[in-house]
């Protein structure tokens, strides 16, 4: 979904699938069924985890994420429930060819909120690699010296 440009209409069928985070910042899991009143969030494999969410409640899509107005610990209380949702309600991805959308409410973009993080730059005496034998700790200068050293000391 990623590929998307800002200048394009959202579809909610196009969000099927895609990771959801709370207000204060929480992947609670990916959306895996839509309707015009709720969105349909999954979380887990094996302890399967579902949140049926108003559309009132989404913030926006940031191009990467669907973020929420609300945070983790109310997702959690006041909207999961133990339903599968009803492929008859709902759209999922297995079955959107065979929905019309019909009028969903509009998906609003909004600023990147994932910031790519800085990582500091090693100085030239951290890049020096140091070849370390895992069997007795002594160092060299290069891998075949290791190379050498194991095979005529171990």
């Amino acid at each position: 979904m990623s590929t998307a440009s800002h200048n394009s209409a959202l579809k909610w069928v196009d969000l099927l699938n895609e990771s959801v985070h709370t207000s204060d910042d929480q992947d609670i899991g990916d959306i895996e069924a839509v309707n015009r009143e709720f969105v349909v969030i999954k979380r887990g494999f094996v302890n399967i985890h579902r949140y049926f969410i108003p559309a009132a409640k989404i913030d926006g899509w940031d191009g990467n994420v669907l973020w929420l107005k609300i945070s983790e610990d109310e997702v959690k209380r006041r909207y999961e429930k133990d339903v599968v949702p009803e492929p008859s309600r709902y759209l999922t991805k297995d079955y959107a060819n065979y929905y019309s959308y019909g009028v969903y409410p509009p998906i609003g973009w909004i600023p990147t909120r994932y910031a790519v993080p800085v990582y500091p730059v090693p100085t030239k005496a951290e890049q020096q690699v140091t070849y370390k034998c895992d069997l007795c700790g002594t160092t060299f200068r290069d891998d075949e010296e290791l190379a050498q050293h194991v095979k005529t000391s171990h």
